[in-house]
């Protein structure tokens, strides 16, 4: 029987030890800063005050019940400031509740139609950057990198199934007038999650470019398998106002969750050597099939999915800063030969 539970990932990033604050003369205890030797502040200073509670009082607010006239004209001045979409929404205005409902709206039947060749796009989104891992950091966007062996909680060299194929990654970013649903890439099986508590910074190609590492201390759920060229991974990524996550075939995570396990490593302090280098890993007793363009899980606002995979040869057909829809061609894997081998 599978049992989920806390594991340590490692991580490229130097940390430094924890440090007992020294007790003033009243007994209180106080936090320095020196100069050269930074020591952590406290879980109450951290980015959740701002991240985490801030996205939480946004999550209350979304699911507010909105009076049936009230929600025509939210709903339609929230379509004319990001560019919504309404004919392709299969239900009227004000059927949607709350926000948040109408957030995460599902898509009119037929109104994207997936690819049946190569991969296809599992979401809505802004193509960031992509291309072959090379090293053990990666770009977020262009010219800044973050570590994937912590962003995936392995490393990247051991996920290869064979030494003659290489990992290519690709990340997409939800704006937040886009279709918040994130659906299947390509056939693939799903035996493994892990989640990643940790903080919610914005996470917009903008802002990354000024924070490096920023996807991995943000709060993720890395799900891992494998498709027929090898290693497969579909990582959502939360961020300011957006941690709250659903997988529609795994209700057991939870998160943006306010209440924080502070037995967590990730949730003690705000350190980039600690926040996003322990998940909570489980293992599907019962591998996941799903098939390409089913729907996987939402988001309850705009975010980012990465995919990290494998494949002998992967010629990809889009362009950074291109506008994708679900189920439009990313890329082809392209089998390789050996001098003398026929490809018929």
């Amino acid at each position: 029987m599978a049992v989920e539970r806390r594991r340590s990932v490692p991580s490229t990033q130097g940390r430094v030890p924890p440090t007992k604050p020294t007790p003033s003369p009243r007994g209180y205890r106080r936090w320095r800063l020196p100069s050269l030797k930074v020591r952590k502040p406290p879980q109450l200073v951290r980015w959740d005050l701002l991240g985490v509670l801030l996205s939480n009082l946004w999550g209350a607010v979304n699911k507010i019940p909105l009076p049936v006239w009230l929600r025509i004209i939210i709903y339609n001045m929230w379509a004319f400031v990001y560019g919504v979409n309404l004919d392709e929404i299969d239900s009227p205005l004000e059927s949607f509740p709350t926000l948040r409902d109408f957030f995460s709206r599902p898509m009119k039947e037929g109104c994207r139609k997936i690819t049946q060749e190569g991969m296809a796009s599992p979401v809505d989104a802004k193509v960031v950057v992509f291309g072959e891992v090379k090293a053990e950091r990666v770009e977020q966007v262009k010219g800044v990198t973050y570590p994937l062996t912590g962003f995936l909680g392995a490393d990247p060299a051991t996920l290869k199934t064979s030494p003659n194929k290489k990992l290519y990654h690709c990340v997409l970013y939800l704006a937040p007038g886009d279709y918040h649903r994130f659906h299947s890439p390509a056939d693939w099986t799903i035996t493994k999650r892990r989640h990643f508590p940790g903080t919610l910074f914005p996470i917009s190609p903008s802002f990354a470019k000024f924070v490096p590492n920023l996807l991995a201390p943000n709060e993720r759920i890395v799900l891992s398998g494998e498709w027929e060229h090898g290693f497969y991974s579909l990582t959502p990524v939360g961020a300011y106002n957006v941690g709250s996550m659903t997988l529609k075939f795994d209700q057991k995570v939870k998160t943006n969750n306010l209440r924080r396990d502070f037995r967590c490593p990730n949730l003690q302090y705000f350190s980039f050597g600690g926040v996003g280098s322990h998940a909570y890993e489980y293992e599907y007793p019962i591998p996941v099939q799903v098939k390409k363009g089913e729907e996987i899980g939402l988001f309850n606002l705009g975010s980012t999915v990465v995919l990290v995979f494998e494949s002998e040869d992967f010629e990809f057909k889009v362009k950074v800063g291109d506008k994708i829809k679900v189920g439009q061609l990313v890329g082809n894997a392209k089998a390789t030969t050996t001098p003398g081998q026929s490809t018929s």
